[in-house]
């Protein structure tokens, strides 16, 4: 069987206030899977948020795991995540047939968004 991609963990200082950021942001609820994890469904893909704190665990803040969502309007979100006071880390820059740009979440990390150009 070859590798699928089925989930990622992004890893959180304040389970509580992650949680109402990807709420927001995913447009979804998600469900508590624990003291330590909350689980969304992004159409088939698992994300969790991770209270690393939780478990004792030590993680590093910021760009070393990416990951990218498809919106509907990457200059809408943009508008709406700064805001919210959110940070954007790479600036809108067209790439190929998409407007794609970074912003940090509540936790430190980055998050890619891109939306096709029509």
């Amino acid at each position: 069987m070859k590798p699928k991609l089925e989930s990622a963990y992004i890893c959180v200082e304040e389970l509580d206030r992650a949680t109402r950021f990807y709420e927001w942001f995913l447009k979804r609820e998600g469900t508590k899977k624990g003291e330590s994890l909350y689980l969304f469904d992004v159409d088939g893909f698992r994300l969790f948020l991770f209270d690393h704190n939780h478990e004792n665990e030590s993680v590093r803040y910021g760009d070393n795991c990416l990951l990218s969502f498809k919106v509907e309007d990457a200059e809408t979100l943009k508008k709406d995540l700064i805001e919210r006071g959110h940070k954007i880390v790479f600036p809108m820059k067209k790439i190929l047939n998409n407007l794609v740009f970074e912003f940090e979440d509540t936790e430190g990390n980055h998050i890619e968004v891109y939306s096709e150009i029509k």
